[in-house]
């Protein structure tokens, strides 16, 4: 340890909204059957021989173990380290997550602090205005919407584009089918081109329902076609039993948009990510 100041906020206080957001991201519903789940009471994370960070995270770090004896922080952060060798590695920590001296450790394993997040929140009561006409949410139910809803997020963050396999339909699919994942596509009810999209997970065990991947084309922006697919999804997250839906946002891009529909602000998340080496 080099003695620097820890570069996570000093007063990052976790709410029960941050702890139940944070349990969200626990859940491996969604994890192939080849990757392996490291899960003890100090420690959650997983790791594949995929170069993908989503397969290879660390989503939960405590300071004591189930005993309640303190954990050795750098002998966790090797254990991890060995585990996500030579593969996108990604640590996300919510605010109990954020432990003093874990910064430095993960700096000098090679990791780097990503972009600020902070979670916002909604209650499934409140009353959001209406799409716009010309502007209708419809949940994806089919391959081709699903392929509608992967073409607008390629568009909207400026990824990769290329040919969707058949294997990831199938399995985006089967998600939806299991009745945990919920994902709208809003469309130009004229033309029925694909506008925005955005994802729900919905956790009514926990109360709260995560909202994931909204987007909107960037020619499309100012229909309110975001604000369409927000709407169908505090819905969809209402029927299934949930009283809010969470959302970590960015600093600098969505904050700003979820404050000005009314999300509150409760603590902020870091995500640490190292590229494969």
């Amino acid at each position: 340890m080099d003695g620097r100041p820890n570069l996570l906020p000093e007063a990052n206080v976790s709410t029960p909204l941050d702890d139940l957001a944070e349990q969200t991201q626990w859940d491996g519903f969604w994890l192939p059957p080849w990757a392996t789940v490291v899960d003890r009471p100090e420690l959650r994370y997983t790791f594949s021989a995929v170069d993908q960070p989503g397969l290879n995270q660390v989503v939960r770090v405590r300071p004591d173990d189930a005993d309640g004896r303190p954990v050795d922080l750098e002998a966790l952060v090797a254990e991890v380290d060995a585990a996500h060798r030579g593969v996108m590695s990604r640590w996300i920590l919510a605010p109990r997550s954020q432990l003093d001296g874990l910064p430095d450790l993960l700096e000098a394993a090679g990791w780097r602090r990503g972009k600020l997040h902070h979670l916002r929140a909604l209650d499934v009561s409140q009353q959001l205005a209406p799409p716009r006409d010309g502007v209708v949410a419809r949940p994806v139910d089919d391959a081709m919407a699903l392929r509608d809803c992967i073409d607008v997020a390629v568009q909207a963050f400026g990824v990769p584009s290329g040919p969707v396999p058949s294997e990831r339909i199938d399995n985006e699919l089967a998600a939806i089918a299991g009745g945990r994942v919920h994902r709208f596509v809003a469309y130009d009810v004229h033309t029925d081109e694909p506008l925005s999209s955005g994802g729900l997970n919905t956790f009514p065990e926990l109360g709260v329902g995560f909202l994931w991947g909204g987007g909107t084309v960037p020619g499309q922006r100012g229909r309110g076609a975001y604000r369409a697919v927000l709407g169908a999804r505090v819905d969809r997250a209402r029927r299934e039993g949930c009283g809010h839906v969470v959302v970590y946002a960015q600093h600098d891009t969505s904050d700003p948009i979820l404050a000005a529909l009314g999300f509150v602000r409760h603590g902020s998340m870091w995500t640490w990510t190292r590229s494969a080496n």
